[in-house]
């Protein structure tokens, strides 16, 4: 599971890097063979088609296995019944089954079954022959460079449609102008494609001279088009780029709103931290997905893999929008404070208390989370600490008190600034929560719990955190650790992600 779906490991990549050298082997089989669907004329040793045929075993195999652990969008916050439990597992199945990517496996080994010689004078067998051509289609799906330009294309979808519907309309109301006027005295114009051939032409302004008006009507009619194609243009930039922004707003909510989207963060809020937070939480957790809630237009500096809503987060129910209730967690950074730090922590408070009540009528809903809702909030102002704690948040970080608590520790111990970094930084030597070993009895001393978490795992043991959220840093050694303890590690991030 692990070399196929996480995107973190090794073995994943070199798993892939295999996969692309097959890709390339074959398709190199396929040149060789010159495109022939008659067993007869290709000119390929016995030894080629046996290793040939075992790489379209190989992709089998992975098409298996791609399907058997494919992985379902479990709430991890919320209780499920194991009838749903079952039925997110099938639905993740089918739907990968129906993904690019699974397709083009599927096209690219379909091949193997073909052969039987008797069978491969088919015309079907040999149009599977000729799909193994597809593989090549695979160099993309493994890395993925169209991934962006797919996006834009699946966000913008209405615009495509209108714009393209404003086309076929003036293409349709040109051709039977031009043919009703034209189709009579112009020998040019003797069925209707012709007219449609010379609309096309006229409209995107391309002028192949094959064919001109013959009658004033008709030059009139190639008046409009041609002053319709520049207004088309037009359309094209100005609709696509400002009338429909609000519009595409509104379906981007209501499609996250009706989505399976699980296990998510969301930021609330956006300010010039909001990049620097939105890109390490994506390098902290690569397969959870990221969305922004702010009340403002969707700012230039969001980071393209960060999905944006806008809403008012002070309303409870604005935040169906970003279905709150299968969050993970929620970071509520401060607005911009325009010198007055007191109205922004205000506000931060007042959005912290409104997730919090959000949350809290969950159970009359039918939703029972088995994870509370971790909130993290940004203070801007230390004398409002207690405020924005009171109102509902698990964590709250004055950004300006870390800074210059950092630089001031940098001043007098050189390095210590560095240090810091390293710890709370995704490309560091990561500071993390790890649970307690299954490998104890409940209440271990200290001692033990290091020793045995450094021997398996190869961490090292800072401290304890226990069920209030109490933080127990360099403990006695003889000091008892509880099972329901998490412990302060730090762990290398390489490690992290080798098998």
């Amino acid at each position: 599971d692990r070399m196929l779906n996480d995107g973190r490991s090794t073995s994943k990549k070199r798993f892939d890097i295999f996969i692309a050298l097959l890709v390339l082997f074959s398709t190199a089989i396929i040149f060789v063979g010159g495109f022939s669907t008659d067993e007869e004329t290709t000119q390929l040793p016995h030894w080629l088609h046996v290793i040939d045929n075992a790489i379209l075993g190989i992709f089998l195999l992975e098409y298996l296995a791609r399907l058997m652990f494919a992985r379902p969008d479990l709430p991890e916050v919320v209780h499920i019944t194991t009838t749903r439990w079952i039925w997110y597992h099938i639905q993740a199945r089918i739907r990968w089954m129906f993904t690019p990517m699974a397709i083009i496996d599927l096209l690219a080994f379909l091949p193997l079954f073909a052969l039987d010689r008797s069978l491969s004078n088919l015309k079907l067998f040999r149009v599977l022959r000729i799909l193994r051509l597809m593989r090549l289609y695979r160099l993309l799906t493994i890395y993925n460079p169209l991934e962006k330009l797919g996006k834009a294309f699946r966000n913008n979808a209405l615009l495509y449609v209108v714009a393209f519907s404003l086309v076929v309309i003036t293409i349709i109301m040109g051709s039977l102008s031009f043919y009703v006027v034209e189709g009579k005295s112009n020998p040019n114009v003797g069925n209707p494609f012709d007219a449609i051939w010379w609309t096309v032409v006229t409209l995107t302004t391309v002028g192949y001279g094959d064919t001109v008006p013959a009658t004033g009507l008709g030059k009139i009619v190639a008046i409009m088009l041609m002053l319709s194609g520049v207004v088309l243009m037009a359309v094209f930039a100005g609709v696509m780029s400002q009338t429909m922004i609000g519009y595409l707003l509104d379906v981007r909510e209501e499609r996250v709103r009706m989505s399976s989207t699980v296990n998510h963060f969301i930021i609330c809020g956006w300010n010039d931290r909001g990049p620097m937070v939105a890109e390490e939480l994506h390098h902290l957790a690569p397969d959870e997905e990221i969305i922004v809630f702010a009340e403002t237009d969707e700012p230039m500096n969001v980071p393209e893999n960060v999905t944006f809503l806008r809403g008012n987060p002070t309303k409870e129910s604005e935040w169906e929008k970003v279905r709150l209730s299968m969050a993970r967690n929620v970071v509520v950074l401060a607005p911009p404070s325009a010198g007055n730090s007191t109205t922004s922590d205000g506000y931060t408070a007042l959005v912290v208390y409104t997730i919090r009540s959000f949350e809290n009528k969950l159970k009359k809903k039918g939703v029972n989370r088995t994870v509370p809702l971790h909130i993290s909030a940004e203070l801007l102002d230390p004398e409002n600490y207690n405020h924005i704690e009171v109102a509902g948040a698990d964590e709250v970080v004055h950004t300006a008190q870390v800074g210059s608590n950092l630089i001031a520790h940098s001043a007098v111990k050189p390095g210590m600034g560095k240090v810091v970094t390293e710890l709370i930084s995704w490309w560091g030597q990561g500071i993390d929560l790890e649970a307690f070993p299954d490998t104890l009895e409940d209440g271990a001393t200290f001692r033990e719990v290091t020793a045995k978490l450094r021997e398996e795992s190869g961490f090292l043991v800072l401290g304890t955190v226990d069920e209030k959220g109490e933080i127990t840093l360099n403990p006695p050694d003889q000091r008892k650790i509880k099972r329901t303890h998490k412990l302060v590690v730090i762990r290398n991030h390489e490690d992290q992600v080798e098998d």
